[in-house]
């Protein structure tokens, strides 16, 4: 039995193009990959210090698909970036 509205996700990191690749498959969508670029969602982000881009690109390549839900959300990625640094502080 088909289930309606059905929604299938598989997110990637593309280390050569340094963005990640999200495909979603439900009833009205195809499969057409979005493609998220890091390097410009990671430049919107304020670093406390140069080393906190670590958090973004490990995030990147473990879970792309949270990636892609935060760098969706206005200031999604600089949240992130913020509790990183709370519960990491120097």
């Amino acid at each position: 039995m088909k289930q309606n509205n059905s929604c299938y996700l598989f997110g990637m990191y593309e280390p050569d193009t340094n963005s990640v690749i999200i495909n979603a498959i439900n009833d009205t969508y195809s499969g057409t990959p979005h493609t998220i670029s890091c390097e410009k969602c990671n430049s919107s982000v304020l670093l406390y210090t140069p080393d906190d881009i670590a958090y973004l690109y490990r995030l990147a390549q473990e879970n792309p698909l949270l990636y892609a839900e935060l760098a969706c959300k206005p200031n999604g990625l600089q949240e992130y970036v913020d509790a990183m640094n709370w519960f990491n502080p120097s």
